[in-house]
């Protein structure tokens, strides 16, 4: 089993809150949390709520909140929505019920099923109780003590739309894509990852933001794409950060997600290759890749000479891809005539219809 996230709460929001409205407090998402055995988590709402109790911990798997965020229409929502205590990876946790198993060293014993309640519909969407049902996550008592830590943590995601489509003449982002925009299918596409937080790296006069982002605006005279890059990682609670480019919709959700899941096992950039070039705007970059981008932001340097000092220095690795669809995931929207290309192949691909836009406007 894997932590990918660490959650506690000094107080409860919905239990015992039937018939009210929930509560205010706070979930910290900590990169360790001390077990007490017998008794639960320091710091948390269910620490010596009584004796023998079953849910002195709780268990969710990242499967499960990532398998809810595809679906169609689900917002943009964190994995402590669930206000679950630990986010696991790799682990099929209906079958530690009734067992006893040790992670890090610590031993715990599975009670039942963490069974969802109706306040799910309100903290992510009607439907998410039924939902969830059978997949809920675990209730486990500590039976000995020790410290969890985040081994695999989650990744945040940042969206790029700054750019001056001066051969478009308009802003990319808004251009009619679909039901909607090329913005909002673009930010369906990285919410669908299951990273979080999510940014939108745009110019301060863009006023559309996607419901679930956080802007990073650029500042006049700086470095673009990777001045935003390097604040976004910077800045990321976790050391992998998903990278989408607003004008790249043939990327899928899966591709984007498979670089995430190999940077956080490996510890350094996944960054895609199609035809011997690096493809950096559709990538999971590393905290590690800071020095040579700081670097190239000094000197002027291509995002493509980053990579290729990265692969020299073991940071980064370059798998190469096959076109999904076998005409090339990562054309750029640059010219009318890519957008009438483009539209036309998205509204004839099957399911297009049906790919929600899970990202609404704010």
């Amino acid at each position: 089993m894997r932590i990918a996230a660490l959650h506690v709460s000094p107080g409860h929001n919905y239990f015992g809150h039937h018939g009210r409205e929930p509560g205010a407090h706070a979930i910290a998402s900590v990169d360790a949390v001390e077990c007490l055995a017998g008794r639960g988590l320091r710091g948390d709402r269910f620490l010596d709520y009584k004796p023998n109790y079953g849910g002195q911990v709780t268990f969710f798997a990242e499967e499960v909140h990532r398998e809810l965020r595809r679906r169609p229409d689900t917002p943009p929502h964190p994995a402590h929505a669930y206000r679950r205590n630990v986010l696991t990876r790799g682990v099929e946790l209906g079958g530690l019920i009734g067992k006893e198993f040790t992670v890090q060293g610590i031993v715990f014993q599975g009670v039942d099923e963490c069974r969802p309640c109706a306040w799910m519909d309100r903290a992510v969407k009607p439907g998410t109780e039924a939902w969830l049902r059978g997949r809920g996550g675990l209730r486990a008592r500590v039976l000995s003590g020790g410290w969890l830590q985040v081994d695999c943590p989650t990744a945040a995601g940042l969206l790029l739309a700054g750019g001056r489509a001066r051969r478009l003449g308009r802003d990319k982002a808004t251009l009619p894509w679909g039901q909607s925009t090329l913005g909002e299918y673009q930010a369906g596409t990285l919410a669908r990852t299951g990273c979080w937080p999510l940014w939108l790296a745009c110019r301060a006069e863009q006023p559309w933001t996607p419901a679930g982002f956080q802007r990073i605006e650029d500042e006049p005279g700086q470095g673009g794409v990777i001045e935003a890059l390097i604040r976004a990682l910077a800045s990321a609670p976790a050391p992998v950060l998903a990278l989408l480019a607003v004008d790249l919709p043939g990327v899928p959700a899966a591709s984007l997600e498979a670089s995430v899941d190999r940077a956080r096992e490996r510890g350094l950039s996944v960054v895609p290759r199609r035809d011997g070039q690096h493809q950096p705007l559709a990538a999971a970059w590393h905290r590690s890749a800071l020095p040579e981008l700081q670097a190239a932001l000094d000197h002027r340097d291509s995002l493509q000479a980053v990579c290729r000092r990265l692969v020299e220095q073991g940071l980064l690795e370059s798998p190469e891809e096959a076109p999904a669809d076998g005409a090339g995931s990562f054309a750029n929207l640059n010219t009318p005539e890519d957008l009438a290309r483009w539209s036309s192949r998205f509204a004839k691909a099957p399911g297009a219809a049906s790919r929600s836009e899970t990202a609404g406007r704010s």
